[in-house]
């Protein structure tokens, strides 16, 4: 641990970060080149070098907190917590998420969330960043031949239009606001997996992110809009982009269709009032 010293990226650094996250999440170089694009500001990523070896990164992705209450909190979410291998069980990404609670003991943040891989990380989180259980989803798991016949039609839309269908649909809401340029990293994953962001014209409220995956299902990384219309925009969705099954992600209060509610994400710096579903939504994965 005492060899291990931290700091800010700086400008221009991104292409340095580079072998780093590929040798740990083994991305392709079109994602990393998207992820430079739309999520990487040096302000954000916090970097950490064991003597002069960069050997462990983190991102924070900077959105706000909305509560149904009205109010608003300056937020971030943890992403792309990395060390290499060789340098793994060290300290090091122990050390990056202090380093996220410290912006929370600076007044710069609120509150700073992350969604955790697996089940076991959950109580790494709870005791390196403090952070307790707070967001959920309603995931749900669907075959075409199970939805209406009657459909809304899909249209691709871009970034700056998701953001307002998204907010509406989830104003009054518990919910974690992304501004446009990472709505357009979301899009630009998506796209890159057959999908992208969608209105439906025939369902003005309504809007998703979706993308196909390795086994030719749709995988539907958001879902927003009235209840009574998202059967029938997961049926478009599902025949617009040739899929046959579909897993699905909506808020945690969705009960359109059907599924169970599940855990996505934990917070640090904000109690989590009893009874109150929040919804974080993106994961950008």
């Amino acid at each position: 641990m005492d060899d291990l010293r931290f700091r800010l990226a700086r400008a221009g650094e991104g292409p340095r970060l580079r072998p780093l996250w590929q040798e740990c999440f083994g991305d392709s170089q079109e994602f990393w080149e998207v992820y430079e694009t739309f999520a990487f500001s040096p302000e954000q990523v916090e970097l950490g070098f064991w003597e002069e070896t960069l050997c462990a990164m983190m991102t924070l992705l900077p959105g706000t907190l909305h509560t149904q209450a009205g109010m608003t909190k300056k937020a971030a979410c943890i992403y792309g917590l990395a060390t290499l291998p060789h340098y793994q069980g060290r300290g090091a990404a122990t050390a990056l998420l202090k380093r996220a609670v410290e912006r929370l003991k600076d007044g710069e943040l609120d509150c700073v969330a992350v969604v955790p891989d697996t089940p076991e990380l959950y109580s790494f989180y709870a005791k390196a960043l403090g952070a307790e259980t707070a967001f959920y989803i309603c995931f749900a798991e669907k075959e075409r031949q199970s939805l209406e016949k009657a459909h809304m039609f899909p249209r691709l839309i871009g970034a700056e239009g998701y953001v307002d269908l998204r907010r509406r649909a989830l104003e009054g809401r518990n919910f974690m606001d992304w501004g446009g340029r990472l709505v357009e990293f979301q899009r630009q994953i998506s796209q890159g997996e057959g999908g992208g962001l969608f209105s439906f014209p025939q369902a003005p409220q309504c809007c998703a992110a979706a993308e196909i995956d390795e086994e030719g299902r749709l995988q539907v990384r958001e879902l927003l809009g009235p209840e009574e219309a998202l059967e029938g925009c997961l049926a478009g969705l599902m025949d617009a982009l040739g899929c046959q099954k579909a897993q699905v992600r909506l808020p945690p209060w969705s009960q359109a269709l059907g599924g169970e509610k599940e855990p996505f994400a934990m917070v640090s710096g904000r109690p989590v009032p009893a009874g109150e579903e929040w919804y974080l939504g993106f994961d950008f994965a």
